[in-house]
């Protein structure tokens, strides 16, 4: 109710400026305000990519922030969180702000076609057509003038750039745009407040700002910063990347041990814990041993199943710090925190080496691993130090689980198609929930302490 309150008491000031004096209103600005998200340097709804680039700053997403390896971000991360969504908000409402924003109806403050060579004062300047920048645009006021660029579609700018003169503060330039902004080779100065998509293209182009989109942000060899002019809003207090893990309810299925949707198959190997599936158990008794209950197709293991899928879903919706993408990454030799890690698109490969979960003294300590399609193990081991407990890992895989031969895994998997213990001597001290099949073949299954 406040911002709505805010939002009309803005209008109606604008309102009468421009119906007092139409000229001096282009010239007579007020700056939206951003709320939350000034303290972003780049925030995209649909996500944030980045390649051969740098943010200073923190990026956010209502859904996802991609960096690759050659992405450098100093600053916080804030994806899918409430921070992110408040700030998305914030930006939409300053969005709507400068689109209530009439025109001014002189030839001046009216625009068309390339903007390089110009030298503006500060104002309400409007865009028809795409905006090209390809020479400098110079943008010379004083350190409180503001500029606001309104682009009924896009803005292209190719190889110019935005120079500040005059004590002119980069903090001060608003660029609204009706679809996308793409920058090619460009050094850009403002806040672009994108209809639709921004992207840096080529190798060379800079930002001095913020880059908020109200779908994808794309930089490709661009270096975005809020720069350091006392016009630049302060930034508000941020919650740090959300990390930490909360374990989710497994609701009934805490009690089983193995629970597969379509079948658990068993030959030559022990479980002890209680067994179920929607279909069918076979191998139990004769061909595996069984400490534990045997359940299928009853209405107990129904509800199980259902509560492993929303446990399923609350570990997958989990925010994932970019600190903590390990695609690419060996599991095998590291010593990781409590915390969320995820493998967005990838396989996670613990196919050698011993993974190390360090509780540092906490044994409510809670992991929980995000992978996108499934894990693959060989030679190999989790290990639990220092109060960590395996009660508390989870393993949460779009696709299957592959346990191979001579691995002790730890933890409680949940597989979005099957779980295979293949080869002998291998283990899982925890649970294994598959959608699909649990089959198991030399293999040794127990909850542990």
């Amino acid at each position: 109710m406040y911002r709505q309150k805010r939002f009309s008491a803005r209008l109606l000031a604008m309102a009468a400026v421009f119906s007092m004096a139409p000229i001096q209103g282009a010239w007579a600005q007020t700056a939206p305000s951003l709320g939350t998200a000034s303290s972003f340097s780049v925030l995209g709804g649909a996500g944030v990519t980045c390649t051969d680039s740098t943010i200073t700053g923190v990026a956010g997403s209502l859904l996802t922030v991609t960096p690759t390896a050659t992405c450098n971000i100093v600053g916080s991360i804030n994806q899918g969180d409430a921070t992110a969504i408040q700030a998305f908000n914030d930006a939409a409402l300053a969005y709507g702000e400068l689109a209530a924003i009439p025109c001014p109806a002189d030839a001046e403050h009216n625009l068309v076609g390339d903007l390089g060579g110009k030298v503006l004062s500060p104002g309400l300047y409007c865009i028809s057509g795409v905006g090209l920048l390809t020479s400098p645009l110079t943008l010379n006021g004083p350190s409180n003038g503001i500029w606001i660029f309104k682009a009924s579609t896009s803005i292209t700018p190719i190889g110019g750039s935005v120079v500040m003169a005059g004590g002119g503060q980069a903090g001060n330039v608003y660029w609204h745009t009706g679809t996308a902004l793409s920058l090619d080779n460009t050094r850009f100065v403002g806040n672009v407040l994108a209809g639709s998509a921004v992207t840096f293209t080529g190798v060379g182009s800079s930002l001095v700002g913020r880059a908020l989109a109200k779908t994808a942000v794309t930089m490709t060899g661009a270096n975005i910063s809020l720069g350091s002019d006392s016009a630049v809003q302060p930034p508000v207090a941020v919650q740090p990347p959300v990390q930490a893990a909360i374990a989710p309810s497994l609701g009934t299925a805490s009690n089983i041990v193995v629970l597969g949707g379509t079948a658990v198959t068993c030959t030559a190997s022990g479980v002890a814990g209680d067994v179920s599936s929607l279909v069918s158990v076979t191998g139990f008794p004769g061909l595996c041993t069984l400490i534990g209950t045997v359940r299928a197709a009853d209405a107990a293991t129904t509800t199980a199943f259902n509560d492993v899928a929303l446990a399923y879903d609350a570990l997958k919706a989990m925010p994932c710090s970019a600190a903590n993408n390990l695609t690419g990454q060996p599991l095998g030799g590291k010593t990781l925190a409590p915390g969320v890690y995820c493998f967005p698109s990838t396989t996670a490969d613990l196919t050698t080496g011993t993974l190390t979960l360090d509780g540092g003294g906490d044994s409510n300590a809670i992991w929980a691993f995000q992978v996108g399609t499934g894990i693959t193990t060989g030679t190999s081991s989790v290990a639990m130090i220092n109060g960590g407990q395996q009660r508390n890992v989870y393993w949460q895989l779009g696709t299957a689980a592959t346990i191979g031969t001579d691995t002790a895994f730890k933890g409680n998997i949940l597989a979005g198609s099957a779980i295979t213990f293949s080869g002998v001597n291998s283990s899982l001290v925890g649970r294994a929930f598959a959608k699909t099949a649990v089959t198991m073949t030399g293999a040794n299954i127990s909850l542990g302490q």
